[in-house]
């Protein structure tokens, strides 16, 4: 132990020693829970969760669909502006949001109708319908939320009968030429993450051995390619319907088993995203629905159908549609879904949707689109109560509150 004294301007150097240092170190090691900046943003699926620059991703999303109806835009704008609901969006904590298009439109582009230019969306003028997406990804980067883009048809309003990835006329070679043209247009957006690859391929089949059905190879082709020329999205791969065989009934693009010993495989693995879709008794019947014990008989069909992914692949599972009519059976539903998704830590998901016009669900908003629909938004501020938020510092730095 030193007897010497220890004069004043030394306990000063060494205080400012320690204070210089302990903000070293939390410049290279940010409190849990707090922001960090940096120049680029990395998305991975890894560990069975999504990340962000390898921190925890906490996604809280929905689906704001028109693109692939032949409306050739979104939906909604016929009565309000677009950045009004950019606004509920982000004021409500969505840090996401799903864009369902038509491969055509991403092929050749189209013009928009039905959107209202007095006294709102007057930016919007004259713009061909990819042009309009482009504003409404670049207006939703500003208010912090990030973009999946989901192929949902080929031509506009038929993604009922477009159960494969492809077809007659769109063979899987157009279907590579249109995500050529989504890479080389997005694929240098900040805020544009994701590509879901189909929606909802009820009619394929996995790991039967047959390519012209076999949707976990198909997705391998595409996603791979994806990568291969350019894309750095996260790739989204929907579940099938009836094979493996669903004994207990699965939802179209709900049914992953398959994925347990034929996972899809990516040239890059850790972008890898399974998205089932799930729903409640307001968009179909199921006799799981109709026995005493429902809703506790959900989590043993849930588990069995997807929810084992995240632990026996490592790669997440992102809900990619689920919602319904908060009422009745579809409220008992709701309900028990958001308490097994959060007891499982599998809280990432894009809800469907913010759009009131979906006969079968309804959505987050009234026919007016302004009226918020509170019992469903509280519902999801149960399940994602701290998204992830993201914003641009005045340096351009891209910030990440955790």
């Amino acid at each position: 132990i030193s007897t010497t004294p220890v004069t004043s301007s030394a306990m000063g150097i060494a205080t400012l020693s320690l204070v210089l240092f302990a903000f070293a170190l939390y410049a290279l090691c940010p409190v849990q829970g707090g922001t960090t900046c940096s120049s680029s943003l990395s998305f991975t699926s890894e560990s069975g969760v999504l990340k962000v620059n390898g921190e925890r991703y906490r996604l809280k999303g929905l689906s704001w669909f028109g693109f692939e109806t032949s409306n050739n835009v979104v939906h909604g704008i016929w009565a309000v502006d677009y950045k009004s609901l950019l606004d509920f969006i982000q004021t409500n904590g969505f840090n996401a949001m799903r864009l369902p298009f038509y491969l055509e439109l991403a092929l050749n582009d189209a013009t928009p109708n039905s959107i209202n230019y007095y006294n709102m969306n007057e930016d919007l003028k004259n713009l061909t319908s990819l042009q309009v997406l482009d504003k409404i990804i670049l207006e939703a980067g500003k208010r912090g939320i990030m973009i999946m883009l989901d192929l949902h048809s080929f031509l506009p309003g038929t993604f009922m009968q477009d159960c494969l990835w492809y077809d007659a006329a769109h063979p899987e070679a157009v279907v590579l030429q249109m995500w050529d043209k989504i890479t080389a247009r997005y694929g240098k957006t900040w805020n544009v993450i994701a590509i879901d690859l189909k929606n909802e391929p009820h009619c394929t089949t996995w790991a039967t051995g047959n390519n012209q059905t076999d949707w976990n190879t198909a997705a391998s082709r595409i996603g791979s390619h994806v990568q291969a020329t350019g894309g750095n999205f996260l790739i989204f791969v929907e579940g099938t319907a009836t094979s493996p065989a669903c004994t207990d009934a699965c939802f179209w693009g709900e049914n992953l088993q398959g994925a347990a010993s034929s996972p899809v495989k990516l040239v890059q693995q850790n972008k890898l995203v399974y998205s089932p879709h799930c729903y409640g008794p307001s968009v179909a019947y199921q006799p799981y629905f109709q026995v005493p014990e429902f809703p506790k008989n959900m989590p043993a069909i849930w588990q069995q159908h997807y929810g084992f992914v995240p632990k026996q692949t490592g790669n997440a599972i992102v809900i990619g549609e689920w919602g319904g009519l908060y009422s009745g059976s579809d409220q008992t539903w709701l309900e028990a879904y958001v308490a097994w998704l959060s007891a499982q830590d599998t809280t990432d998901q894009f809800f469907w949707c913010l759009n009131p016009d979906s006969g079968d669900t309804g959505g987050l908003l009234g026919y007016d689109w302004k009226t918020p629909d509170t019992q469903k938004l509280a519902l999801l501020q149960k399940l994602v109560p701290s998204p992830t938020v993201f914003s641009i510092n005045s340096q351009g730095q891209y910030c990440v509150t955790n």
